[in-house]
């Protein structure tokens, strides 16, 4: 076992110091197959103690049979620096401690009053041999020149066990220790931003990098370039067919022969595949995951019509994939108006929406809503951002307008931290699903208003309240088919006689929508006009079809049953007509039931229809049980709930009230089958309770006249 300790200095050049180090030892002990790991992480070890530490720096290195132990030392007291991988793509070092995971046998960390270390075991494990006494740093003479295949490249292995960023930071390290180089750098366009270049790869951490917009007109003059100022360094472009997208500095090139110079190209070539076919698996991942997005987003709209539930929804698509925060404002009421938000940090939600609610946030909306120009996305300085929004105004907002066919439903506001860049690509997938959002929010509105305005028709064509009298009680249910949206065809009517008494109507019209509306209107106001008038319920009803067949192809067949229930000293005697309508359903005291009266011809059919009153006498106890076809043709699959379930669910109904027995007959009717009724649904219940004689007077006085 071998064993040696080397001190470096704090300064860029003891990376490269540390590397030679290294291959000296592991050449020494033919243990050259573990060089390219033992370099990398060397390098990254080394590097992090630069940055991080600042003091002098103790390599120590022991070799065993098949292994090499590491450890590199600093007099810096504290923690180890932990960097994110993520952030660190675009800066050089700070990466060791991740590298350990991929490539070491086995690594850890010391700790001690004056500093702190890091040690990997590479090969075999095996035990340290005790230090020697520390030495300064090896001076390495001149080395025979290195193969190309160690400059362009490390083995395929090893290369899909580190990241591109990584495998570029080693061959910038290369080729600056082969040619023995001050420092170089490796530049390309942001990921972002193509107007932006960024610092890929350095092989001194200490060394300032050159300044990139000088470097970007040095590297668009020509293939190979010199940067002008004290340092000597020669700037080598690197591009694609798309043109120039980044290039290597070298620094202290003077001497460099052509043939050199032409190995740097090598090298820069090598970079440029390997940057080429990381940015494209980025670009092809960000696709994939891009068109996941969208695709659930669609699901997600699609399966929505609620207006607030699609804002909602957006904001969270937005946050906190693209941004920290979002707020969307609808702009089609009068005046904009905030309606979602959404935070990466939950407890930021009421700021945020009080922020934006605030005098200066409506201010904004209002200017945003007026001057988006052409509906196109546009970006919001932080300056112009409402002071509450505190840390959250740090960034530029990103405004995406939701607009569909043709006109602007609001705006999507996407906030970043400061030094965030909105990428194109980013900003297309972000307009692309604001107008995914923008149509399930136009989609939502109209269904809300069609729903809206359906729900206030159908409450013109009933009664708003059921009359209360003494003796007597009415009872009803009343439930469109579909989702609520349409309008139905059936209706029921009760309303007072101007001489005493009470007038009913029930009926169902065919079909549904504005066009049953329209006919089902008319159907009521005529019968209680005509009855009001004193016709009697046939005639009434007959006058109705002539009314029917006067709208030739606009009108609609309807069955129809109409009454006048007037109390008495015995109970309540009711005259009904019925225009092919079901039979009303009789329940006495006792609890029997059954159907009474003839039906006649259905309306709106042919201009005779046979039409005939019968008398009924309901005594105290008893009631009367009107509905439409909608309660006995519910299905359950190919069962129907029919007649006899009608007269079993009125029956196990007698006894209570009247509201109670036309509220159990519902819900018997809906629990019946599993999916939504097919047809509407009207129930009328008339039941006659005990009066006395001062009550009755009172139920036969005349509408108007004194008590």
């Amino acid at each position: 076992m071998a064993a040696s300790v080397t001190t470096l200095p704090p300064t860029g050049r003891s990376a490269a110091a540390a590397r030679r180090t290294v291959e000296s030892v592991l050449g020494e002990a033919e243990l050259t197959d573990l060089l390219d790991e033992a370099l990398l992480l060397v390098t990254e070890l080394v590097t992090n103690a630069v940055v991080h530490a600042g003091t002098d720096i103790e390599l120590h290195l022991a070799t065993s049979t098949g292994g090499l132990r590491v450890e590199v030392v600093d007099r810096s007291p504290g923690s180890l620096p932990v960097i994110r991988p993520a952030p660190a793509e675009t800066r050089e070092g700070g990466r060791g401690v991740f590298l350990l995971d991929a490539l070491a046998t086995e690594w850890g960390t010391r700790h001690f009053g004056e500093g702190k270390s890091v040690w990997f075991q590479l090969g075999p494990r095996s035990e340290p041999a005790e230090a020697p006494v520390p030495t300064p740093a090896a001076e390495v003479g001149a080395r025979p020149a290195p193969g190309l295949d160690w400059l362009v490249g490390l083995p395929a292995d090893l290369e899909q066990q580190i990241s591109s960023a990584q495998l570029i930071g080693e061959l910038v390290h290369r080729l600056v220790e082969a040619f023995g180089l001050e420092a170089g750098w490796l530049f390309a366009q942001s990921a972002h931003d193509e107007g932006v270049w960024d610092l890929v790869a350095a092989s001194d951490a200490t060394m300032p990098p050159p300044e990139t917009e000088r470097l970007r007109r040095v590297a668009q003059a020509g293939p190979l370039g010199v940067m002008p100022g004290d340092r000597a360094e020669l700037v080598l472009p690197l591009r694609a067919r798309a043109g120039l997208f980044g290039a290597l500095v070298m620094a202290g090139t003077d001497g460099l022969t052509a043939e050199q110079v032409a190995v740097a190209r090598l090298v820069g070539d090598r970079i440029s595949v390997v940057l080429r076919d990381d940015r494209a698996q980025a670009s092809q991942l960000r696709s994939r995951g891009s068109l996941a997005l969208l695709a659930e987003a669609s699901e997600m709209f699609a399966g929505t019509l609620d207006v607030q539930l699609a804002l909602t929804l957006a904001t969270q698509f937005v946050v906190p994939r693209f941004a920290a925060w979002a707020a969307v404002c609808t702009t089609y009421d009068d005046s904009p108006r905030v309606v979602a938000v959404a935070h990466n940090d939950e407890t930021r939600l009421a700021a945020l929406r009080v922020a934006m609610s605030s005098t200066e946030g409506q201010s904004l909306t209002d200017r945003l809503s007026r001057e988006v120009p052409g509906q196109r996305t546009v970006l919001v300085p932080s300056a112009e951002l409402p002071p509450d929004l505190g840390e959250d105004a740090s960034g530029d907002v990103l405004v995406l307008p939701l607009v569909a066919r043709g006109r602007l439903l609001g705006l999507i506001l996407v906030g970043r931290p400061t030094g965030s860049v909105y990428g194109a690509d980013d900003v297309g997938v972000l307009t692309d699903l604001a107008r995914r959002a923008a149509l399930a929010v136009d989609n939502a509105r109209l269904y809300e208003e069609r729903s809206s305005i359906a729900k206030a028709l159908q409450a013109s064509l009933l009664p708003p309240n059921l009359p209360t009298a003494p003796g007597l009680e009415f009872g009803g249910r009343y439930a469109a088919a579909g989702e609520g949206n349409e309008v139905g065809g059936d209706f029921y009517d009760v309303f007072s006689m101007p001489t005493g008494g009470w007038g009913i109507a029930i009926g169902d019209v065919c079909g549904k929508g504005a066009e049953a509306a329209a006919i089902t209107g008319m159907a009521r106001d005529v019968l209680r006009l005509l009855v009001r008038d004193g016709a009697a319920p046939p005639r009434a009803l007959q006058r109705l079809n002539e009314s029917i067949l006067e709208l030739d192809e606009r009108g609609r067949f309807c069955t129809a049953a109409l009454g006048i229930v007037e109390p008495g000293p015995e109970g309540l005697r009711v005259r009904l007509s019925s225009a092919g309508h079901p039979p009303p359903v009789l329940v006495d005291a006792s609890g029997d039931a059954r159907f009474v009266g003839r039906s006649g011809t259905l309306l709106g059919v042919v201009p005779d229809v046979e039409l005939s009153e019968d008398e009924l006498l309901l005594s105290p106890g008893e009631t009367l049980v009107f509905y439409t076809d909608g309660v006995t043709e519910r299905r359950s699959g190919a069962d129907m709930f029919g007649e006899s379930r009608l007269l079993e669910c009125v029956r196990a109904a007698a006894g209570r009230s009247a509201d109670l027995i036309a509220g159990h007959l519902e819900s018997d009717v809906r629990r019946f089958g599993a999916g939504p009724s097919r047809d509407d649904l009207a129930v009328l219940v008339i039941r006659c309770t005990a009066v006395t004689a001062r009550e009755t007077a009172t139920l036969r006085q005349p509408v108007g006249s004194p008590g």
